[in-house]
């Protein structure tokens, strides 16, 4: 399947067999035609494949075309569309670039905090903190717990220098006077708003024929609770997004857009972990949090 975005094109594909690549080359050689009828050029130099396999081995796959030999070669890890792959879809190198890139800004906005008044490095960190931690964070939350915990870390360091805290300021505090949901909790809310895009096809009509309500006579039918297929990968995105839209309250379901359901989602959810003390952080990519404490939408 091609993607294209801008001027960065990938192609996908299914069942590689790392003997032959067969069906990678049919589907290289029909792209360099079709190139070639449309004086277009392919640049070899700057295509590389990648397998998400546990295989350490670096393969090349040459094609023969019109007297011309190419090859591509493998890469074990890639930056597409500002978030960096691995063959192992492990996200680590993506989180230390996260870290890199705040650290840099968090340094900045250090040094400045006596310059700054309060309100103004609050703008600072939503500005150009937060968009850090928040791009794409959907996808890279199925890292490790260690490195996810890492990202919390420098997260609630962001907000304790914005905030002029000490350091053994509770993490409660700091969130509520941040406005700030926990990491792994602005992450859900994120995964919940683009769940509640699908339902309302307010996006690709492939991604809804994905999921299907649950039917019978169950509690979970008569909640319009949507089918959760255990027997799937619980990284898979389809196992998550049914997981994750099932516990959101009923009276948000039907929220006339997406403004209201996430502003009042995020308020439900900050104020039960403020309520609950005993809340604990969990960064399981599979884990989403039941707000206890609900509001009329």
């Amino acid at each position: 399947k091609p993607y294209l975005f801008a001027d960065d094109s990938a192609l996908f594909f299914e069942d590689v067999s790392r003997i032959s690549y067969i069906n990678m080359k049919i589907e290289l050689i029909t792209m360099f035609k079709w190139l070639s009828v449309n004086k277009l050029s392919f640049n070899a130099e700057k295509t590389e494949f990648m397998v998400f396999d546990s295989n350490d081995q670096i393969d090349e796959i040459g094609i023969e075309i019109n007297d011309t030999s190419i090859k591509i070669k493998e890469c074990k890890e890639i930056k597409y569309l500002g978030l960096i792959l691995d063959n192992n879809l492990s996200f680590k190198k993506h989180i230390d670039y996260i870290k890199k890139k705040v650290v840099k800004r968090t340094g900045a906005m250090y040094r400045s905090k006596s310059l700054l008044p309060v309100k103004y490095r609050k703008m600072f960190a939503n500005a150009l903190m937060l968009p850090q931690f928040d791009y794409l964070d959907t996808i890279y939350n199925r890292a490790g717990k260690t490195k996810l915990a890492e990202l919390d870390i420098l997260y609630k360091k962001v907000a304790k220098i914005a905030l002029g805290v000490p350091k053994s300021e509770s993490s409660i505090n700091v969130y509520r006077d941040m406005g700030w949901l926990p990491l792994h909790l602005r992450r859900q809310l994120h995964l919940s708003n683009y769940m509640y895009r699908i339902i309302n096809d307010n996006c690709p009509s492939n991604f809804m024929s994905r999921f299907s309500y649950v039917s019978g006579g169950s509690r979970s039918s008569e909640s319009c609770n949507l089918y959760i297929n255990k027997s799937t990968s619980h990284k898979n995105f389809y196992y998550l997004g049914a997981k994750c839209w099932n516990i959101i309250p009923h009276n948000l379901r039907n929220s006339e857009d997406i403004d209201k359901f996430s502003k009042t989602y995020k308020a439900q959810l900050l104020q039960s972990i403020i309520a609950d003390p005993n809340n604990l952080l969990n960064n399981s990519y599979d884990y989403f949090y039941s707000p206890s404490v609900i509001e009329a939408s």
